[in-house]
């Protein structure tokens, strides 16, 4: 089962919807909200003991993603977002709704992310800003090209699969407890 524990620091607790996938091996800890439909992937740390962080619905926060943020600041991440695997977010920051955080990049202190960005894979992202349906790449992440306006946002466009992804994979965990 996944770690889900209060901040030693404060003693908040995670307040999850019923409706998430957590991995067995995740692990959440203090001031966390997670929306509907998120879904939180195998080995995924979010560490809410000094700050807030915030899941917004239907967001997919992949394989050994790590999350945190400075004391009492905050980590706000909207819906339909795709967080790629090894990333890691550290706040205080702020990912809008739609967008795409790369394999392996780095979204760092005093970063915005604007509806329907993306960060490219192995970009970083630091005291900077993406306006909204814009890629950045490279380190420290630049401005590279906008993206069309004309359909959905990029996170969109797949998050709906991993929250039925995330649904089986909770199915599938409540059959077979055994495993666990």
């Amino acid at each position: 089962m996944p770690m889900i524990i209060p901040s030693p620091r404060t003693g908040i607790y995670p307040i999850i919807h019923e409706n998430v996938f957590i991995a067995p091996n995740a692990v959440i800890i203090g001031d966390i909200k997670i929306k509907e439909g998120a879904n939180i992937w195998f080995g995924a740390i979010l560490r809410g003991d000094w700050g807030e962080i915030l899941i917004g619905k239907n967001t997919s926060i992949q394989e050994n993603v790590v999350i945190h943020s400075e004391q009492g600041k905050k980590v706000l991440i909207g819906s339909n977002c795709i967080i790629g695997h090894r990333a890691t977010i550290h706040g205080p920051c702020e990912i809008g709704n739609g967008c795409l955080v790369g394999i392996s990049s780095n979204v760092l202190h005093n970063s915005k992310m604007g509806d329907g960005s993306m960060l490219g894979a192995g970009a970083v992202l630091v005291n900077n800003e993406i306006p909204p349906r814009t890629l950045a790449v490279g380190i420290p992440a630049k401005i590279k090209k906008d993206l069309p306006k004309n359909n959905k946002f990029i996170g969109e466009q797949t998050s709906i699969e991993y929250v039925k992804n995330g649904f089986e994979f909770k199915k599938f965990f409540e059959q077979n407890s055994n495993l666990l």
